[in-house]
């Protein structure tokens, strides 16, 4: 199995690559213990190729079939980033109700991160995820506690690109101009794009701020506003590969935003996980992420779904990863074909491509800086003015 990384990767004294990024591609459904199993098959896969963080998609861990389903299985309001830490003698007593699925998790990624055929990683999963299935009582779960548990497993900072979080009402006021400075509605939820870190905890958390209602007659018809609140503020944070700036999916068609997290905030890295449809997806998909990346001098990762979720959606796949120049480091390919670069975990095939699956690319630090002296427009666009 050969790994696929960009040719700027180095080795430090004890050859171990720094930086190295694990981008997975998954096609989750409303089985939040199966979408689970397979983000952990994904952090033992990167944990295999010697990774320091793991990106996924837009609703990683539930995909609702429903604007009701999507509502009702909302994980809770996220009130601080400073959530107490796992312990590895602890962590089953975190949460004593899903302590058996977290036996699960664990062995799944222990599994994977020991290496063997792929196939065989499937097979156990398969087998796994039917014994658990046929258990009388599948405990409730929040995705964000498990991620959290699957991070401290894996010793791995995870980048969970999308999970419905229940919105908290704003506090009651006579002012009519509230619901415009924070418009949270009763029972919304907010798309959330939360950092994990090795340990645990909640580096960062950010609510998507640009909601996908597009109507493109006989391709697509998509309301997210008529179950999720707009987030407000932008999110910059630091994590082992660099300083990410944080969006989801329909973010991207917005370059303003990243320009201010670059600009303002030091973004050397953005985040763009996905759920992108397939018909918006040929059409734009590698267009838009290219161009962020060329035009903020940025590393853009661009963690994706793949595939038929439910009878309501699809969507487009090609996880990616574009360098500060827009050279692509590695795409795991999508409904219209394999990527460029192959996959380093999961199987392949031209259409459609296997999921889960993941790709490896190394992110160079140095390069942000090279690109940004030999072309500075960042400078440029600081002096540049418009006249009246």
């Amino acid at each position: 199995m050969s790994t696929t990384t960009s040719p700027s990767s180095s080795n430090n004294a004890n050859g171990i690559v720094a930086r190295r990024a694990a981008i997975a591609q998954l096609r989750s459904t409303s089985d939040k213990h199966a979408n689970l199993i397979n983000v952990a098959k994904c952090a033992g896969w990167a944990k295999r190729h010697g990774a320091q963080m793991l990106f996924l998609p837009e609703c990683f861990g539930f995909m609702g079939e429903s604007a009701e389903q999507t509502l009702k299985e909302a994980d809770p309001p996220i009130l601080s980033n400073n959530a107490a830490e796992f312990e590895d003698d602890n962590v089953g007593s975190w949460c004593p109700a899903t302590t058996s699925f977290r036996e699960i998790l664990s062995q799944t990624i222990a599994n994977a991160a020991a290496g063997g055929d792929d196939q065989d990683d499937d097979q156990f999963s398969v087998e796994i995820i039917s014994a658990f299935s046929a258990s009388s009582s599948l405990p409730t779960i929040s995705i964000i506690d498990e991620l959290r548990f699957i991070a401290c497993k894996s010793k791995l900072w995870i980048s969970g690109g999308g999970v419905h979080t229940k919105a908290t009402m704003p506090q009651a006021t006579t002012s009519t101009t509230a619901t415009t400075t924070n418009p949270v509605a009763e029972n919304k939820v907010y798309n959330t794009h939360v950092i994990i870190n090795d340990r645990g905890q909640i580096q960062a958390h950010y609510h998507k701020i640009h909601l996908f209602d597009v109507s493109i007659p006989g391709k697509v018809e998509l309301r997210e506003s008529s179950t999720t609140s707009p987030g407000t503020k932008l999110v910059v944070c630091d994590s082992p590969i660099g300083k990410l700036g944080l969006s989801i999916c329909y973010d991207m068609r917005f370059a303003e935003m990243y320009v201010e997290m670059v600009q303002k905030r030091g973004a050397q890295v953005l985040l763009m996980p996905s759920a992108f449809t397939v018909p918006t997806g040929k059409a734009h998909w590698h267009a838009l992420l290219k161009a962020r990346a060329i035009e903020n001098q940025c590393y853009v990762i661009a963690a994706a779904q793949v595939g038929r979720h439910n009878e309501k959606r699809q969507s487009y796949g090609h996880s990616l990863v574009y360098d500060p120049w827009g050279e692509s480091l590695a795409d795991a390919g999508g409904n219209d074909g394999a990527g460029s670069h192959g996959t380093v975990a999961g199987k392949t095939c031209n259409s459609p491509v296997y999921a889960p699956s993941l790709i490896i690319a190394d992110i160079d630090l140095n390069k942000v800086e090279k690109v940004r002296q030999s072309m500075p427009m960042q400078i440029h666009r600081n002096e540049f003015r418009f006249s009246d």
